[in-house]
């Protein structure tokens, strides 16, 4: 008699776990997180230090296409906060071009820019500029990735819960390169985006080597920045 409870509790158990198995299957599976830039254009992506693919603005030219959206979340109303790094910023000729830098980053906003169905819209500036004239890094004449989200980092550190819809874009003083992982922004981009998770919230930023040309300067600022807006987290439009 026991050998014979045992045997239909043990017929029980395993009809019973086949039907909870059955049922979870059944249930809809969450929706697969969208690939993080996967099917960017050729050039336009590069992977950082923490390898992070990164959206840039390639030096090179490369094939252009319409954004199209990928399910990711962007920025409806941008504010945005310039940041100047590097101690060339000292030098009086170098601070007299962070004049007018806001009023040159909006330049003539194209519809391109922002496509219809994206619900971005114009940006706003917000607040004074952040400066950190600190000493440049010992190795050299580039700033790491990581080193420049540290410095982000600092900056913001006293400025209380990060707003969801700031974006920074970090301004390099004259004679100050980056690098993302191999690439250099000497010959291989003209400025990126990227996103780092800070005691505060989440920082979206934007990153700009100095260029002497201006014009050249500001249009590749105001490129990353749009893609900023548009594909902050690089799931969204591109």
């Amino acid at each position: 008699m026991n050998r014979a409870c045992t045997f239909a509790t043990l017929a029980l158990t395993l009809i019973g776990g086949s039907a909870l198995q059955a049922a979870q299957n059944a249930q809809p599976q969450p929706a697969a997180a969208p690939a993080l830039l996967e099917s960017a254009p050729k050039g336009t992506v590069v992977f950082d230090d923490d390898d992070w693919r990164v959206q840039i603005i390639p030096r090179q030219a490369v094939a252009g296409r319409d954004a199209t959206f990928h399910g990711g979340p962007v920025i409806a109303h941008g504010l945005v906060q310039a940041v100047f790094l590097g101690s060339g910023w000292r030098d009086k000729a170098n601070r007299e071009k962070e004049n007018g830098v806001m009023e040159g980053l909006r330049g003539p906003v194209q519809a391109a820019d922002f496509p219809a169905k994206s619900g971005v819209r114009a940006w706003e500036a917000h607040g004074l500029p952040f400066e950190d004239p600190a000493a440049d890094p010992v190795a050299g004449e580039r700033i790491t990735g990581l080193e420049i989200q540290a410095r982000l980092e600092t900056l913001l550190s006293g400025a209380g819960p990060t707003d969801a819809s700031s974006v920074y874009v970090v301004f390099l003083a004259p004679g100050l390169g980056t690098a993302l992982g191999p690439r250099h922004s000497e010959k291989d981009f003209a400025a990126y985006h990227n996103l780092f998770h800070g005691a505060n919230g989440v920082v979206h930023y934007v990153v700009v080597p100095f260029d002497a040309d201006s014009s050249r300067w500001l249009a590749a600022a105001r490129q990353s920045l749009h893609q900023a807006l548009i594909n902050p987290e690089g799931t969204g439009w591109y």
